[in-house]
């Protein structure tokens, strides 16, 4: 569940990663998203990955080692069944297409996140190929 302070935990960590530069094992798109939901709930969907990669390949490996072979599955494992793009809303997971594969973004400001090698870039929600939702406190 989000905590009650959610979103300015969000845009706090959104902040202070601005120019944090992609790095597989560090700072790779599943591990951005990971934290942001860390930075919203105080849970880490992540933990099993952290620290079993450092490369591309790597990261292949260890999402089928600890996760359910790629991204998409492991997530849907996670969160449920992706959900159609014009459900995500404000802290939600996106599932976008990049040159090298699927990737993962998180939405913030009408807009999708993601790492790239040169810190935090935008895209546009219609970029997203589908959503997970981080549950919500109640």
């Amino acid at each position: 569940m989000r905590n009650k302070n959610w979103p300015e935990k969000l845009v706090t960590y959104l902040q202070e990663n601005l120019d944090t530069p992609f790095k597989w094992g560090t700072f790779d798109c599943c591990l951005f998203a990971a934290n942001a939901v860390h930075a919203m709930t105080g849970k880490d969907f992540a933990e099993p990955f952290r620290g079993k990669y450092t490369t591309e390949k790597g990261a292949a490996k260890a999402l089928i080692k600890y996760g359910h072979g790629d991204i998409k599955s492991t997530l849907n494992a996670i969160f449920g069944p992706l959900k159609p793009r014009l459900n995500a809303g404000r802290g939600d997971l996106v599932l976008v297409e990049t040159d090298t594969g699927d990737a993962l973004g998180v939405v913030a400001s009408g807009k999708i996140w993601v790492a790239t090698l040169n810190g935090l870039a935008t895209m546009p929600l219609n970029r997203a190929l589908g959503c997970w939702s981080v549950p919500c406190h109640q």
